[in-house]
């Protein structure tokens, strides 16, 4: 089993490392990237695809700095959008295909062959699968890949298709338009992200990148739904976790604030006094802690 180890403290990486044979086709670049202990820390200016061929068990952050522990299945496909960050690893990590492209460039040729507008082609985490059609491309994609000459036109014509698929919604979210909405079904995951990260990046562009909907749309429809802006709620939930933390904890005050998001003690103060209107030593001394 390789290794295929990067740095998670280092600055993110701007291309995925090459860890065995990777194509350059016409409009993306596909790479067979075997089994084996993996780490990965990427913010890459193209989208990123990738499918794997068996289960998959470690621990990542689709943005920020916490990892937290995931399992998928054999054949599930992840798509992440450009400048996104990226972190993660896994002591045994699968047999991948990853692809790398800019969408802008296949979208009218994705479009067409989804028979959709192109601006529902938008910039999204998708994680989806395993789907039969998906699977069977892939695992032709692999065989071609393996093989010590390859035809670089079939490689573009099923690439090309596996693509496609790995980008299309299902129908129903084609039709309400996703972006211009946030259901339940979408909204909840961004909320529990939000309680569970309070520390990590939690900015328009982070949270409508988790939502797989534009940044300006996506700030429109969470005020709709949720009543506030997001970066509104965003400060209303560390402002009530620090309280709480530091009612029933004996945490230092300092330690309080980088736990929820504030960047110094001094920053956690001056928002209390402004949003609140006393101070964390106050709400402490209350507390009787």
């Amino acid at each position: 089993m390789d290794r295929q180890v990067r740095s998670l403290n280092a600055p993110p990486q701007a291309s995925v490392p090459q860890w065995r044979r990777r194509i350059r086709l016409e409009k993306f670049s596909v790479e067979h990237v075997p089994a084996g202990e993996r780490s990965f820390n990427v913010k890459l200016p193209k989208t990123l695809a990738t499918i794997s061929f068996s289960t998959d068990e470690g621990s990542s952050s689709l943005a920020g700095h916490r990892l937290r522990h995931y399992e998928r299945p054999p054949h599930e496909h992840i798509v992440v959008p450009a400048n996104f960050l990226l972190r993660g690893q896994s002591n045994s990590a699968p047999e991948v295909l990853a692809f790398t492209f800019q969408l802008e460039k296949l979208k009218p040729d994705i479009a067409a062959a989804l028979q959709a507008p192109p601006d529902l082609l938008e910039s999204r985490v998708i994680i989806g699968g395993p789907k039969p059609f998906t699977t069977e491309l892939a695992r032709r994609l692999r065989r071609r890949m393996r093989a010590e000459t390859v035809s670089q036109d079939y490689l573009q014509a099923l690439g090309f298709v596996l693509i496609v698929e790995m980008l299309r919604l299902p129908p129903r979210q084609q039709a309400t338009r996703r972006g211009m909405t946030l259901d339940d079904r979408v909204l909840r995951p961004i909320l529990d992200y939000i309680d569970a990260n309070l520390d990590a990046n939690l900015s328009l562009e982070v949270l409508a990148g988790l939502a797989g909907v534009e940044t300006h749309r996506f700030g429109r429809a969470f005020k709709r739904k949720v009543g506030e802006p997001p970066h509104q709620y965003v400060l209303a939930r560390r402002i009530e976790t620090a309280r709480a933390l530091l009612s029933i904890t004996d945490q230092p005050i300092a330690d309080v604030a980088y736990a929820t998001g504030f960047s110094s003690q001094s920053h956690m103060t001056t928002t209390f006094r402004r949003e609140v209107g006393v101070t964390p030593a106050r709400v402490r001394d209350e507390a009787g802690r």
